[in-house]
């Protein structure tokens, strides 16, 4: 079974309906501040980001030679962003494309590359769906998120599979301090609402950190209401200095209305998501030049999609289709200091993935198949820091998987910082792979046991200018991409190449406390080496600009607008699909809030306030101008 839209959930063949040179499911422009100029805060003067996951070796951002971007939880808090994609949409070398409205199937594209060569970690436990190695980012709010990590160009030397175009890791809250806990409600256009429920406390050894959210709304189209509910929990228990645990335990139930596009307009397909996550994280530190780090973790996935009569425009009769994912990891690092300038990463990962499709006939018998590929791995990192000026970082990695054998990357990074001009310069260059999916693999008819790996070589290299004593930053970085042996065919073989570059600029000036002002723009492009042609849904120009200005510490006043330009696409209406210009837009969003007193606040939004008519996936409508208002109580 099919499932009907541009960015199709269920068929393997489906996520090469467009050529597989980077093509999959969706883009759309977005964009800012990359690097780190992202960084500063409302306060010239504040203390550096600390970036785990750039180089798996805690380091403050300013220090780290990974292109890479911290969004924290009080920018998300400014800005009212309610979804991880949200939070994408305005970075600097990040395309979002989600069909439609809330709810609609939504891929991240890093630097041009595909959807499947994102890798997603929250708290650094891969979560991408071993079905097809993609992340659906529909259902991802930003509730319990206490920063995220963008970390762009290959980074599969300590992260493995999918981190060909960069990693994404979701970081979340942890309990601390005296108890405390809030309450948000909020309702807004097309019958939507939303609410939130959070808790944190510490006592002694003992931490808790506990959310849930529950959101649901009509959208604009028929067929397309959403609902879903979201839970995390996280436990720390810490009996001493040298020795801690985590638990981790993420849950959310999504409902989803697909009414495919808008030439077609199915009335009544449905599309459930049901995951889970739980991880168990050691930390210890044996010597005072030994950090251990262990974390067993288990994820689950389970998606259906119901499409029953009428099934426009091509098919009749009902179908129903199930697809089961899931993953068992265990993840050990180890970091050794050898005196004051040398660190030494060391570790291994053991992997089994698993997937169960059940689906009826469809160009064939009914496909019921099973499969669970084994992947072993082991990586080290060294890192020289002479000088807290300068630190340089070389590493490699093999990863021995049960279907494909052995896949080695590399790679070698390098940051200075100018004593003259406080100018960051940052180099990187590395290999990164994508192993062929289980349903690449094993799918009945559709898939080819024999596929290699996807593999890419990138680099970058950057520089970021701060002014004005810090208050005044100004950064830009070039990369460029190439891919080859991309999975396309039926059945699929490795005959893709592509190739993506770009530059990516930003702007952060804070005047004053009380004020920010943010721009980019990102120039991309990226091609199919086979044919010269651009791949779809990259947009070759886009930007983002933002304003946010706190009030006497009670009122917050935020502004963004969003500019992306027009892309090439595919209309999926007709068979075989057709070429098609999708065209830009500019989206222009407003919040304001306001601290009533300690315990409470008000707040508002009105998003795409010129009513834009845009969309990110051709075929499937945005949003056009929406509003929320709600408030929240703290106790």
């Amino acid at each position: 079974m099919i499932r009907k839209s541009a960015t199709p959930f269920v068929s393997p063949s489906s996520s090469r309906s467009l050529p597989r040179s980077l093509s999959v499911p969706a883009l759309a422009g977005l964009f800012v501040l990359p690097a780190a100029a992202q960084q500063t805060t409302n306060a010239p003067v504040h203390l550096p980001e600390v970036v785990v996951t750039a180089t798996r070796i805690p380091t403050a951002l300013d220090r780290s030679p990974v292109a890479a971007t911290v969004v924290t939880r009080k920018e998300m808090a400014e800005r009212q962003l309610n979804t991880v994609a949200d939070v994408l949409r305005a970075q600097a070398g990040v395309d979002v494309n989600q069909t439609g409205q809330p709810g609609g199937n939504t891929s991240v594209f890093l630097r041009g590359a595909n959807g499947s060569h994102t890798l997603v970690l929250i708290d650094g436990v891969r979560v991408n769906r071993p079905f097809d190695n993609t992340f659906n980012f529909a259902d991802l709010l930003t509730d319990n998120v206490e920063r995220i990590e963008i970390l762009r160009g290959p980074q599969s030397t300590i992260y493995g599979s999918e981190a060909l175009g960069g990693v994404i890791n979701i970081v979340t809250k942890q309990g601390g301090g005296q108890p405390t806990g809030s309450a948000m409600i909020e309702g807004g256009s097309h019958q939507s609402w939303r609410t939130r429920e959070a808790f944190s406390a510490k006592a002694g050894m003992f931490a808790i950190a506990a959310d849930g959210s529950y959101f649901t709304t009509d959208n604009a189209r028929a067929n397309s209401a959403y609902d879903t509910l979201n839970g995390s929990l996280r436990l720390g228990f810490q009996p001493s200095k040298s020795f801690s645990a985590q638990f981790l335990a993420t849950f959310l139930s999504s409902s989803a209305g697909t009414p495919n596009d808008r030439f077609t307009n199915d009335p009544n397909d449905l599309f459930k998501t049901d995951r889970q996550l739980y991880a168990l994280t050691f930390n210890g530190q044996p010597t005072d030049w030994w950090d251990a780090k262990l974390t067993l973790s288990h994820g689950h996935e389970r998606n259906v999609f119901n499409q029953p009569e009428p099934n426009p425009p091509f098919f009749s009769g009902d179908y129903f289709s199930l697809i089961r994912s899931d993953r068992d990891q265990a993840d050990l690092q180890n970091t050794f200091a050898v005196g004051d300038w040398h660190k030494i990463l060391v570790g291994g990962v053991y992997d089994v993935s698993s997937a169960h499709l059940s689906a009826p006939p469809f160009f064939g018998p009914p496909t019921d198949f099973r499969a669970a590929p084994i992947n072993r791995a082991a990586f080290a990192q060294y890192e020289f820091a002479p000088h807290e000026r300068f630190t340089a970082t070389v590493g490699g990695r093999v990863d021995s998987h049960s279907a494909f054998g052995t896949q080695e990357t590399w790679k070698l990074g390098a940051r200075y910082t100018t004593p003259a001009t406080e100018t960051i310069l940052r180099a990187n260059v590395g290999t990164g792979f994508r192993a062929p999916s289980i349903s690449d693999l094993y799918y009945p008819v559709f898939g080819n046991p024999a596929l290699r790996p996807e593999k890419s070589t990138g680099w970058d290299v950057g520089a970021e200018q701060p002014f004005l004593d810090g208050k005044l930053k100004v950064g830009a970085t070039y990369f460029h991409n190439e891919f080859k042996d991309l999975i396309n065919g039926f059945p699929p073989v490795n005959v893709n190449r592509a190739k993506t570059l770009g530059l990516e600029n930003s702007v952060a000036w804070t005047p004053v406390p009380e004020l920010m002002l943010r721009a980019s723009y990102t120039w991309l492009t990226a091609e199919d080496v086979a044919t010269g042609s651009r791949l779809d849904r990259r947009p070759e120009h886009s930007g983002n600009f933002n304003v946010n200005y706190t009030f006497l510490k009670k009122l917050n006043a935020n502004t963004n607008v969003k500019i992306v330009g027009q892309r090439p696409d595919k209309n999926f209406s007709s068979f075989p699909a057709t070429p098609v210009t999708n065209p830009g837009y500019v989206k222009w969003d407003l919040g304001l809030s306001y601290d009533v007193c300690k315990n409470f606040s008000v707040h508002g939004r009105l998003d795409n306030v010129l009513d834009a008519r845009h969309e990110e996936v051709f075929g499937f409508p945005s949003l056009g101008r929406t509003f929320w208002l709600g408030g929240t109580a703290k106790f």
